[in-house]
């Protein structure tokens, strides 16, 4: 037990923002205990100790935009602080001076910032216009807990918070630096704030209402636009509690603090930015004042319903509470071996896949519905490719209810969404991917939703003509006439060829589940159209006109100053990272080549040539698809040095924006040693990181990954046993998943002729 509380010590140490002379003279020392303490409880992990203590929530927050606050998993609310120059999505950037705490956010998106509602501000004095963005130190976080010390004069405030599903509770520690025994605090309430970069001039605050209940509540709502995925508005209603009668209140517009004001409104934010009410406490030195803040889609009367969530002032019950919850989805999977880096990495990653989407349930404001409602897809074309494989496995009722809602969805607005912000549709990044994540329940027998009305939606999208394919179904016109999007007709023209085409073979997947046999044929042969770009002499996929002309324009370009050259002919990417995008056809691709070496060769020059960063989504498969063309031991290699080198532990410690978890799902799954291919019922073996993997199945039964000799140097596959028996295919079927077996491999510093003769299943 000691070593788990120095663990903790050295952590809040560690994190802080701001080191003194004293902590950095002790850095080295308390690197080397945390170290011991991390390797004791890492041995320890799988004999009682909760693999939330494992989770670091800094864990990819700077190239990740990950959140860092506090919730539970896919909840309404995320508590976390705010920074003056902001990171543009999660509203934090390590070392920024902290302005306050809001209650929304998303986690490891990308674009125009959005959300950043509702934020509380404590100060260890009277309200001043000097408070905002102060300097923090101390500053620590696990799973549903954030801590951290702020410095504004005329004293310090601890400010400590964890939540519920629906109310953030904060718990503000006050010390006066002049040494009074007796002296005034405040807490103020912005509730016009929205988070926003100096270039977004459309997301700001419509409207809002402020009206002080009694001495120790306050309730009242924001009206909201602006951020990606458009500028429709939402409104958020809350009820916020006192555990101290406040000594003096009122309402609060920019610089003025107004104190014979109760109720106001707040009619339009450009001209007054900042809104809400304003507190006085007395207090003592180090005296705590707990805040309870619920909040509601639908009005303020049920964000007093959900205020009940907590029913009394016990913040430490609340935490463990929401450290039970994250247990109980963190332990779906236990591990053991690895380092002990690698095991954090692991559980913060599996964290970061359970924040989004929002579940609003029961409180969808845009439409009366018994379905279940989620938002905050950002978007499906994130998440499809590993995200949601790994919920169907581990989390499957959720992902069932995610489908439900998807549904619900079309049954209202009458399309599938590919991105859904704020109960409205959203840029789509790609093709209708809806598709493959009906596809991919389908075939691995999910269930739980209608399929024939989910077939009814996939048919949509692949036959009906949209009258806005940027935000809902696909651009049709052209694509169905000629078997592919031309360029200078269609934006992106490649890359939603090559998506349009793997969204009609998942569609032929749902149809041959329905026993739809012309329409699997139909379908089956439109996914082949992908190949029409492709070109012959330069191997990759390339632009064509409306007459079949080849634009050689949309031949890759690698600029060293970016990351890739992002041309109108692809989606955040080049003829590189689309170069080998066909799931259902990678033996087609292979032949195309010249064969097995010839697309080898291929991969090699992606790898070692420069052309390579795990920094989107598009390229997760292609660490893999070595082990098509038989060279399974090059899968292996390259997944572990991707594993090794572009994932560290920290707050750099992810290849890209996180997307919803998409980054951090492809550490989950490639340290476990499989892949999955959405839309189909396979899963690719790559090379496991710990030596025993069990996860806790829907059905009662555990499928058991075991790496014999698994080390750093041993990360080849030298052979396999699946339930006791030799298995020597490169891949493994969800059936014998779900069926509750054992995975066992033996592994080596030497690559050997596994599965060199396995046939993935793939079109040829």
């Amino acid at each position: 037990m000691a070593s788990i509380v120095t663990f903790f010590v050295c952590n809040s140490i560690l994190f802080s923002n701001n080191y003194s002379p004293l902590k950095t003279k002790f850095l080295l020392f308390l690197l080397i205990v945390q170290f011991n303490c991390i390797h004791l409880f890492s041995q320890t992990i799988n004999s009682g100790l909760q693999p939330s203590f494992l989770v670091d929530p800094f864990f990819g927050v700077e190239r990740g935009n990950v959140l860092c606050g506090v919730s539970l998993p896919f909840s309404m609310l995320r508590l976390s602080p705010n920074v003056l120059d902001m990171n543009n999505t999660t509203g934090y950037t390590t070392g920024n001076r902290i302005g306050g705490f809001s209650h929304t956010h998303t986690s490891g998106t990308g674009g125009s910032a959005r959300y950043g509602n509702l934020m509380t501000i404590p100060i260890a004095g009277r309200p001043t216009m000097d408070f905002y963005a102060v300097q923090s130190s101390n500053e620590f976080a696990k799973a549903g807990y954030y801590a951290v010390t702020l410095h504004r004069k005329p004293g310090d405030c601890t400010a400590e918070l964890t939540s519920t599903e629906h109310v953030g509770m904060h718990r503000y520690k006050f010390f006066n630096w002049s040494g009074v025994v007796n002296f005034e605090s405040s807490i103020l309430l912005d509730v016009a704030h929205v988070l926003k970069r100096p270039k977004d001039k459309n997301a700001y605050c419509r409207e809002a209402f402020v009206k002080i209940v009694s001495d120790t509540e306050i309730e009242g709502y924001g009206e909201y636009q602006g951020g990606w995925g458009g500028n429709n508005p939402y409104k958020i209603y809350f009820t916020a509690k006192f555990s101290k009668p406040v000594k003096d209140a009122g309402i609060w517009k920019d610089s003025s603090f107004l104190n014979n004001l109760k109720t106001d409104t707040l009619a339009n934010s450009r001209v007054a930015r900042r809104f809400g009410v304003w507190t006085v406490f007395d207090v003592q030195q180090n005296e705590e004042i707990l805040v309870k803040l619920s909040i509601s889609l639908l009005n303020n009367e049920k964000a007093r319903e959900n205020q009940k969530e907590i029913n009394d002032w016990d913040f430490y019950h609340v935490r463990m509470n929401a450290d039970s919850v994250w247990n109980q989805y963190l332990s779906k999977i236990s591990i053991e071996g690895g380092t002990p880096e690698q095991q954090i990495m692991f559980y913060s990653g599996l964290r970061n896949t359970l924040l989004m989407p929002t579940d609003i349930s029961g409180e969808n404001p845009k439409w009366k519905t018994t379905a279940p409602s989620f938002w905050e897809h950002y978007a499906i074309w994130d998440v499809f490719r590993s995200v949601m494989p790994l919920h169907t496995l581990l989390f499957p009722d959720k992902q069932r209810k995610i489908l439900l809602s998807l549904l619900d969805i079309y049954d209202n607005k009458g399309w599938l969404p590919d991105a859904w912000i704020s109960g409205e549709y959203a840029m789509i990044q790609g093709g209708t991917n809806a598709d493959v994540v009906f596809a991919d329940a389908v075939v691995k027998n999910l269930g739980g939703f209608d399929i024939n009305k989910a077939y009814k939606a996939l048919l949509k999208n692949a036959e009906t003509v949209s009258d806005n394919p940027e935000v809902k179904g696909r651009d049709l016109l052209l694509y169905n006439q000629l078997g592919y999007c031309p360029a200078g007709k269609v934006y992106r023209s490649v890359s939603r060829t090559l998506e349009y085409a793997y969204n009609d073979y998942c569609i032929a997947q749902v149809a041959k589940k329905l026993d739809k046999n012309q329409d699997v044929e139909k379908y089956l042969k439109r996914s082949m159209g992908s190949f029409m770009l492709f070109h012959q002499d330069y191997k990759f996929f390339l632009a064509k006109d409306e007459k079949g002309k080849w634009d050689l324009a949309s031949l890759p370009i690698y600029k060293q100053e970016k990351e890739y050259s992002d041309a109108p002919w692809y989606y955040e990417g080049d003829a590189w990272v689309y170069s080998t995008y066909t799931p259902h056809a990678i033996r087609k691709l292979i032949n195309l080549h010249g064969g097995n070496q010839a697309f080898v060769n291929h991969l090699d020059s992606m790898f070692h040539g420069g052309k390579f960063n795990l920094g989107n989504e598009p390229l997760m498969l292609v660490p893999y698809l070595y082990s098509f063309a038989g060279r399974y031991d090059k899968t292996a290699e390259t997944v572990r040095s991707i594993l090794n080198i572009q994932y560290r532990p920290g707050r750099k410690g992810i290849p890209g924006q996180d997307d919803s978890g998409a980054m951090s799902s492809w550490y989950v799954w490639s340290t476990l040693g499989i892949f999955p291919i959405a839309g189909q019922d396979i899963y690719l073996i790559g090379s496991p990181v710990f030596k025993k993997s069990v996860m806790k199945l829907e059905n009662g039964k555990t499928f058991t990954i075991v790496a014999n000799n698994v080390s750093e140097k041993n990360k080849y596959i030298v052979s396999v046993k699946l339930n006791g028996k030799e298995y020597n295919d490169s891949y493994i079927k969800h059936n014998d998943i779900m069926s509750g077996s054992v995975l066992e491999f033996q592994m080596s510093d030497k690559p050997s002729n596994w599965s060199n003769n396995s046939k993935i299943p793939s079109i040829e």
